[in-house]
């Protein structure tokens, strides 16, 4: 029971996170969102952006194979991750970062058998983007 308690309170904070960053890119400069972004990242994932998106894609699987991280937080990371994508436009920052958004979905249902429809839309987005038929 409060093994329960703890992941429903992490997948809480971790919701109460992604939607502070969702109304800071609405309503805020893109240059606060960033902020706001690398100051979550650094507090909780002790990383910056810049980090992620240039880290090779094989240290980010080993990372995020790890056991450094709950499917919440990877979850949440990669809900982040794609959020900050938006609007897909073709550059090299979009694809590395949906790349990686990619693999924390494939660790997500590999390892913690999780899936949601939210993921697998993302995913044919994602698929749409590289131009990849399902």
């Amino acid at each position: 029971m409060y093994l329960t308690d703890m992941v429903v309170d992490e997948a809480r904070r971790m919701a109460l996170i992604i939607a502070k960053l969702l109304g800071i890119k609405a309503t805020g400069t893109f240059d606060e969102y960033r902020q706001e972004f690398n100051n979550i990242l650094e507090s909780e994932y002790n990383t910056e952006l810049e980090k992620l998106i240039h880290l090779s894609q094989e240290d980010f699987d080993s990372l995020i194979k790890g056991d450094l991280y709950s499917s919440e937080k990877l979850n949440a990371l990669s809900q982040m991750l794609y959020v900050f994508a938006e609007p897909f436009e073709r550059n090299e920052e979009t694809q590395l970062l949906l790349k990686k958004v990619m693999a924390i979905f494939d660790v997500l249902e590999e390892k913690y058998h999780f899936q949601s429809f939210d993921n697998l839309t993302k995913r044919s987005a994602i698929y749409g983007y590289f131009n990849i038929k399902l």
